[in-house]
């Protein structure tokens, strides 16, 4: 038994029900077979919300007084006798149809009926070495405590260079104390240092852009300019790229790296042939050139269904050997513009803003590796034969959107911390640490200005002492804000102490009787 599924609005789940039985037209092809009674559809790609018996499934011959699932490109009728809500949330085919089922036919996803099951994770302590638990051991007796990861140090060191007794315990006690320093002390002016830390070797960049990667055709922003980039959360950096690292299986293969650059190279109309206009006969001529084709990696075959797809009214399509002719059945000046300027842009192959690809083999991972002009990580991800633990954009922005808040928190550490390290500046990363979470800790990549985090400090003196003084100081007299002179910036304003270090402790004095 075969099932016929699809997927669909609800408005046209209800409408069938109301004119049932009646004739409902398919946009996708379906080959008719003896054992197809039964149809199920779907709105989610899930749970079906219908249940229908079907008597007929034709080819689509332009039929009238039937229901269209769209208004072009229907390709298959459906007669359906009956149909029946389903009010209960199945999944599973079986359930539906009350017997087995030897295939399901459908282009939406359909997954069964499947239980979730909930994992318990074994404890971090299970997973440890016993020379790490006996280091941990040790510092839990002397009242002491170490990360796991510097407890893994020693314990290595300990293995390496055979420490033991009192040598060993001499080395922890050093461990612990440098531990120590490394700590901040309550109310200090974390912010402050923090700003001062890459505000002040960022003074020292140079403000130019460099060639990327070795590869003498691509530019990439770096130094200040991308510092600035980076905390002002631009939605577009001024020149994004993407580094694209194939899978194991692909890695050493030259050809699968071309293959797979060139797919994703946005290629236009313009880069494979050349485009003349006649407005006094209204048409365009396009003449396809067969060695640029070549080194695109494109057919001619491939171009003309996309060319149909263009939105312009009663366009005729005309093909020669190497030539494209697309006219207009009504003769109009700026129609014929308008089709000119839209087929000069029309993207005939790639990935939306990959302008260039380029394939360059790492000697020291011996790995072919994608460098791109141009951002589109959702677009590459979907691709074969790309490694997509490793593949990276510069696109902050764009990694928020694509894998959520805390991989643009990650970005932001790493790009930050590359641009200094390139101008050969050396800034603690814990500081490059506190911007990131400054700029995500809302769940969103913030700015960190007067459009971001300055300009939603609580304090009214800090937004004012920021940028547009008397715009801050006006709204906030005419809502009557109040300010508790909590922070730095506000104190300093007013000649108060700050409430930092010393600051934070108030005295008083007591006096005996």
């Amino acid at each position: 038994m075969t099932i016929l599924a699809w997927k669909d609005t609800l408005k046209k789940v209800k409408e069938l029900i109301d004119k049932a039985p009646t004739g409902y037209v398919l946009d996708y092809e379906v080959q008719p077979e003896k054992s197809m009674k039964e149809a199920l559809i779907t709105v989610t790609g899930k749970t079906f919300v219908a249940k229908a018996k079907i008597s007929k499934v034709t080819p689509y011959e332009g039929e009238k007084n039937v229901l269209k699932k769209k208004k072009d490109k229907l390709k298959t009728l459906v007669m359906i006798e009956k149909i029946e809500e389903i009010q209960d949330d199945i999944v599973n085919y079986e359930e539906v149809s009350g017997g087995s089922i030897d295939k399901i036919l459908s282009f939406a996803v359909l997954a069964k009926k499947e239980e979730a099951k909930i994992e318990q994770r074994e404890p971090m302590e299970s997973k440890l070495s016993s020379d790490v638990k006996s280091v941990l051991r040790q510092l839990e007796k002397d009242g002491e405590s170490l990360p796991v990861k510097i407890a893994e140090r020693l314990a290595e060191a300990k293995k390496q260079y055979k420490i033991d007794g009192k040598d060993f315990d001499k080395l922890l006690k050093a461990t612990i104390e440098k531990y120590r320093e490394t700590g901040v002390d309550p109310y200090e002016a974390v912010g402050i240092v923090g700003a001062q830390s890459i505000g002040e070797p960022g003074t020292q960049m140079t403000m130019r852009t460099f060639h990327f990667a070795g590869v003498a055709e691509m530019d990439v922003t770096l130094g200040l300019p991308r510092l600035i980039e980076i905390v002002d959360a631009r939605k577009t950096p001024s020149t994004p790229s993407m580094t694209i690292f194939m899978s194991e299986k692909a890695r050493g293969d030259e050809d699968r790296a071309v293959a797979l650059a060139r797919s994703i190279e946005s290629t236009t109309l313009l880069d494979v042939a050349d485009i003349e206009v006649n407005t006094t006969e209204s048409y365009v001529l396009i003449m396809l050139d067969k060695q640029k084709m070549i080194e695109r990696g494109l057919k001619r075959e491939e171009i003309l269904p996309k060319l149909k797809k263009i939105r312009m009214q009663k366009t005729t399509i005309t093909e020669e050997e190497n030539e494209i002719k697309l006219s207009l059945d009504e003769p109009s000046f700026k129609k014929i513009y308008q089709l000119y300027e839209n087929l000069k842009t029309f993207q005939v192959k790639g990935l939306d803003g990959i302008k260039r690809a380029i394939v360059k083999f790492d000697q020291k991972a011996k790995e072919w590796i994608i460098y791109t002009q141009g951002s589109n990580l959702a677009g590459v991800l979907e691709l074969k034969d790309v490694d997509f633990a490793r593949t990276k954009t510069n696109d902050i922005i764009e990694i928020s959107q694509v894998l959520g808040v805390e991989a643009a928190r990650e970005a932001i550490i790493e790009e930050s911390t590359s641009t200094l390290h390139n101008a050969g500046l050396n800034t603690d990363i814990r500081h490059l640490m506190l911007v990131a979470d400054m700029m995500t800790f809302s769940g969103v990549v913030e700015a960190i200005g007067r459009h971001g985090i300055s300009g939603k400090k609580a304090s009214v003196l800090a937004r004012a002492a920021f940028e547009i003084t008397s715009k801050h100081l006006l709204n906030a007299g005419l809502i009557g804000e109040v300010d508790r002179l909590n922070g730095v910036a506000e104190n300093i304003i007013v000649g108060q102490p700050i409430t930092l270090g010393t600051g934070a402790v108030k005295l008083s004095y007591r006096r005996e009787e």
